[in-house]
């Protein structure tokens, strides 16, 4: 019996985490087919991985990707995921998810899919079956598992600025809208607790979704509703309690009373005066999981994130934030609360680097930090970074610093990234235009090299972090790991060069030091080519 490929002589890192050992790999019709010593094998095709390493393909656990898979040039975009050794990534987090579209909240998807991508999405579907079907009848770059959001599921019933809880009829209608996309192949529930509709749910709301998750045996993920020590999110005092461990106690009894596996969202702390409360925070998982709850958390290997520009204000705006931003008593008013909050924080407007502004007249400012933009402008800075959100429409998108650190400071991102409960993951938007996060190109480069030389954690226990250990939190027994019956999916690295090249300054260059990508079998990265035009991925149905 012979193979379509064999890697031979390579040191192979399972993903298991153990030890690396010396093995060929042999993939035929796409699926692992043997390990061990192969040199008797025939084989259509053999890669000399002497002096190289082999190791799974790298899960991103967290990603926005899935808003892109609907164009049919997504192979191209999706370059930098791939050339970092992506072969698989899970799509519908913070509570955003493309399906299911009702009248309701058809527009507020089309508009909202701006912030993710280049341009409005066009909904060719309405339920999550039918969207899982168009990704799959189109084809996809690399393998795609998808949740579903509870804000778009709420929108869909109640509208997506709505404050009021929904009453037991609009419950039941949720209720039919996410069952429908459980069986249709959705491997869990997402929230996005800091974004409208999710910032106005309550416990008990959140507790049913978390119910449905457990019914059907899949992952609750959560965007927390607070990553900073205060938060306009909460009215009680920060000093007794502070905002970011109030919004993990919140996750977590919600988990415990839904019954569901949570997955805490990119564990962050933003602004100097939460990089502190890390070690609470961390505790109070750990206690939570001793206690029962089956909890974990995923994180990005960088101290800045992307997201919206209007994450910065508190619920009670939302539903009118256009008009208070164009009002200047308002303005004031919002300007002098935020300055005494930001105070607290250890963080500003001056820490937010601008992705795109989306707005025609302000995207010349992207890449620049916002109060660089406002002094070319000539504006205030909260008049600008105002005038910015509405013109965008709230979809102008942002960098912010000071997430668990600091270039001369990493003290909390580094605790977070080497707990045994973490798993690496991207959380980034990707696009042609505008200025892009550094996270898109280099995430597990970087884990795999800075980290691992730095000695937070072992090169095997690097990959375990974002092959084995993702795997097992999704459930899945074909993929994440080097073993015969699994998906050929597979990366080979040359350890004396491996190193991320983006930066903050610079996103967009691709790491050196993963020669190969394979997908499926599909040989997708081969040194400097790169093979946009395959749709190698799988659709992963739960």
């Amino acid at each position: 019996m012979g193979c379509d490929l064999k890697l031979s002589g390579g040191d192979v890192i399972d993903g298991t985490g153990v030890a690396a050992y010396r093995a060929d790999v042999a993939i035929a019709n796409g699926v692992i087919s043997a390990v061990g010593d192969l040199a008797d094998l025939e084989a259509r095709e053999t890669l000399d991985c002497t002096g190289k390493v082999i190791t799974p393909g790298f899960i991103d656990i967290h990603s926005h990707g899935d808003w892109l898979v609907p164009s049919p040039t997504h192979g191209a975009l999706f370059e930098p995921f791939i050339r970092q050794g992506m072969t698989s990534f899970v799509g519908g987090n913070c509570g955003f998810s493309p399906a299911p579209v009702t009248d309701l909240n058809r527009a507020s998807i089309h508009e909202g899919s701006r912030l993710q991508s280049d341009t409005p999405i066009g909904l060719e579907w309405e339920t999550m079956g039918e969207f899982l079907d168009h990704l799959e009848q189109r084809g996809i770059a690399l393998n795609v598992a998808q949740l579903v959001g509870h804000g778009v599921v709420r929108a869909a019933v109640t509208g997506a600025l709505t404050m009021d809880a929904p009453s037991d009829d609009e419950l039941s209608e949720m209720e039919r809208l996410t069952r429908e996309a459980l069986e249709a192949g959705c491997i869990g529930i997402s929230t996005g607790l800091g974004y409208p509709p999710g910032i106005f749910a309550e416990e008990p709301e959140l507790a049913i979704f978390a119910s449905w998750a457990a019914r059907e045996g899949k992952l609750f993920t959560s965007h927390l509703k607070a990553y900073s020590w205060a938060s306009g999110v909460y009215k009680s005092d920060p000093s007794v309690l502070p905002h970011n461990l109030q919004a993990i106690e919140e996750i977590i009894r919600v988990a415990r009373e839904g019954g569901a596996r949570l997955q805490i969202s990119h564990l962050i702390f933003v602004g100097r005066e939460t990089w502190p409360t890390y070690g609470d925070a961390l505790e109070m998982i750990e206690r939570a999981r001793s206690s029962g709850v089956d909890v974990a958390f995923d994180a990005f290997p960088y101290t800045a994130g992307n997201t919206t520009a209007s994450v910065l204000f508190p619920p009670e705006l939302l539903p009118n934030l256009e008009a208070v931003l164009q009002n200047k008593e308002q303005m004031a008013g919002l300007r002098a609360f935020a300055d005494v909050v930001f105070a607290q924080l250890g963080f500003g407007l001056e820490d937010i680097q601008i992705m795109t502004a989306n707005a025609p007249e302000l995207d010349q400012y992207d890449g620049l930090f916002v109060d660089e933009a406002a002094k070319r402008a000539g504006m205030d800075i909260w008049d600008f970074y105002g005038r910015m959100v509405v013109d965008s429409n709230r979809n102008a998108r942002v960098l912010i610093h000071k997430y668990s650190g600091a270039p001369d400071d990493e003290e909390a991102l580094r605790a977070v990234l080497a707990h045994p409960l973490c798993t690496v993951e991207t959380d980034t938007m990707l696009t042609r235009q505008g200025h892009q996060n550094p996270a898109s190109y280099g995430t597990f480069p970087r884990a795999l090299s800075t980290y691992v030389r730095e000695g937070l954690f072992s090169l095997e226990e690097a990959v375990f972090r974002m092959t084995g250990a993702s795997a097992d939190r999704l459930d899945w027994t074909d993929r994440g790991w080097v073993r015969e019956g699994c998906a050929g999916d597979l990366v080979v690295l040359d350890l004396g060069t491996l190193r991320d090249m983006a930066t903050f300054e610079e996103p967009t260059r691709f790491p050196v030091g993963v020669d190969h990508v394979f997908i499926n079998g599909r040989h997708i990265v081969n040194g400097e080519r790169y093979d946009s035009e395959a749709r190698a991925g799988q659709l992963l149905r739960a």
